[in-house]
């Protein structure tokens, strides 16, 4: 069994789905495809929701139509682009018209759930119309291809926007839904259902996950992320022309990279593949020929790579309680409840004797209600617009060059690792 995951990136125009299918006729079977929203799609979608949110009549908001419509016509443009045919043309361009009717009742829905909840119901429609729109490319060149809608299959919790994985209950539908011994397999990477088949996600960028979860429960030979790199890198060569390729490293080693912000890899999909010794492979898919990066049971890598990982929009929340009392004995198991409910991402923690500092993800529009909340207990300072960076394998000379010109607010170093929250000198 092998695992092909396919981001939004590398699926973006009717070029990519081509390179795509290349791979999927050269590969080997059993096999299942797991497919992204196309390009940004799931960035628009976000806002979608986020317009029509509490949106108490029939009537979609001005500013969220011409996003569905932009979205309507990327997605028509690249059926049009990819079929030669009219008759496979005009079959899909009937299933995306289905999915777009269903995404207009979905956001003129007047009885609305929290909103995270609402952002799952509305981001979920990213995959199902790209694995539409390939399974209809795929199916005349490949007829025993089976469709799987994966909203069925990964079942998870109620915490909408991140859910949790049901493994027990997940492992018996996957293997039900792949069992087949030379089948080949599509179907979405990022969403999944709950018992009650209501849409969740599993976080942004989770089609990764999705990956490792199947991969895992099938004891797969191995998952393979295409993407738009060649591989691994020890920086982001968007920001280090330098950056240099990692041919081999550890689970050990991707799991730090991955948590740290380095968004090759979704920080969850390493653990359910290094439970089962299940190599991960990121290869590029303009560049199929290049072996890529394999992530499996290496001793360590090579310790002269120094690996540099930059995290934007963050945010240095600092919390002080008003009676001086130590946060460590009285507080900290609170704060870390509280944040475990609101869902912060926690990067980084620095305690002293009566405060604590976090470094999180920015979680966006409800931040200051949360600050509300803990300014009922606690004296609260924060930075927004802050990053985060890490350095794996760390020198003194990277160091320096990368801190130039920024304000640094906490740092940490251990044998290995040093982090910094800093802000750009210049920025408001």
């Amino acid at each position: 069994m092998l695992i092909y995951k396919f981001g939004g990136s590398v699926l973006k125009d009717a070029g990519g789905i081509r390179r795509m299918a290349g791979m999927v006729r050269r590969a080997g079977r059993p096999l299942v495809v797991v497919v992204s929203a196309f390009g940004k799609t799931t960035s628009v979608l976000e806002k979608i929701a986020a317009l029509t949110w509490k949106v108490d009549d029939m009537h979609v908001p001005d500013e969220a139509e011409p996003l569905i419509r932009e979205l309507k016509t990327y997605h028509e443009g690249i059926v049009t682009e990819l079929f030669k045919d009219s008759r496979y043309r005009h079959a899909a361009l009937q299933k995306l018209e289905n999915l777009f009717q269903e995404l207009d009742k979905v956001v003129k829905s007047t009885n609305l759930p929290p909103f995270e909840q609402w952002h799952d119901r509305i981001a979920s429609f990213g995959e199902r119309f790209s694995s539409a729109v390939i399974f209809s490319f795929l199916k005349p060149g490949f007829p025993d291809i089976v469709h799987t809608d994966i909203r069925r299959i990964i079942i998870t919790d109620q915490h909408f926007g991140g859910a949790t994985v049901l493994w027990d209950m997940t492992a018996m539908h996957v293997k039900q839904a792949f069992s087949s011994a030379g089948g080949l397999f599509l179907t979405q990477g990022y969403i999944a259902g709950t018992q009650k088949k209501e849409p969740t996600t599993l976080g942004r960028e989770g089609s990764d996950y999705t990956a490792a979860i199947l991969g895992s429960i099938l004891q797969a030979e191995k998952v393979v992320l295409w993407k738009d790199v060649p591989g691994v890198m020890n920086a982001d060569p968007k920001i280090c022309p330098d950056a240099v390729h990692l041919p081999g490293i550890s689970y050990q080693e991707a799991a730090e990279m991955a948590f740290f912000g380095a968004k090759v890899i979704h920080p969850k999909t390493i653990k359910p593949l290094r439970n089962k010794h299940i190599p991960l492979v990121v290869r590029g898919l303009h560049t199929p020929d290049n072996a890529g990066t394999t992530i499996w049971d290496f001793e360590e890598m090579v310790r002269h790579v120094p690996v540099y990982i930059r995290k934007e929009r963050q945010i240095l929340l600092s919390v002080f309680p008003r009676d001086y009392s130590f946060v460590l004995n009285q507080h900290l198991e609170d704060l870390f409840g509280l944040f475990r409910e609101w869902r912060f991402n926690i990067s980084l923690v620095q305690i002293s004797a009566i405060s604590v500092s976090f470094c999180i993800d920015d979680p966006g529009e409800n931040f200051m209600e949360r600050v509300k909340e803990l300014q009922e207990i606690f004296e609260v300072y924060f930075n927004r617009d802050a990053e985060l960076l890490t350095f794996r394998h760390y020198t003194e000379e990277m160091m320096r060059d990368k801190l130039k010109d920024c304000l640094t607010f906490v740092s940490q170093r251990t044998r290995l690792t040093a982090q910094f929250v800093i802000k750009r000198v210049g920025r408001e």
